[in-house]
């Protein structure tokens, strides 16, 4: 019986920030998905669970607060943890992100040991 391989899904609108994030995240024996846009996570949310969401803050037409806005909204979803990539640090959006149940906060440009160890505080890998 092969363990259970959390599946983490990376949500950026840059090919390359996708990449690279999923990549990391697979060496550290992740499955991703990634997907270029909030409305494209909340479909997939809606069909599957991922262990956890890798979110940007700013994207066209749906930011980053805004999807995890809907994701704390709706019961089946609102449980899954949720890490806001973002260059920003402004106090108010900190603030913001707390208060709509952010689970931890991944400042671009990011080390690759800090991504894995902020997402694993996250998410339990089976042995």
């Amino acid at each position: 019986m092969t363990a259970h391989k959390p599946m983490i899904l990376v949500v950026d609108d840059e090919a390359m920030a996708r990449t690279m994030a999923s990549k990391l995240l697979e060496k550290a024996g992740f499955l991703t998905h990634s997907v270029e846009s909030g409305e494209e996570c909340l479909r997939f949310v809606n069909l599957q669970k991922p262990d956890a969401i890798l979110l940007d803050m700013l994207m066209p037409r749906m930011s980053g607060m805004e999807v995890l806005e809907k994701l704390r909204a709706n019961p089946s979803t609102k449980s899954i943890p949720v890490l806001l990539v973002t260059a920003k640090g402004q106090a108010d959006f900190v603030k913001q992100a707390v208060s709509l149940g952010v689970d931890d906060f991944i400042v671009k440009p990011f080390h690759s040991l800090d991504l894995i160890a902020r997402v694993k505080k996250k998410v339990v890998i089976p042995a």
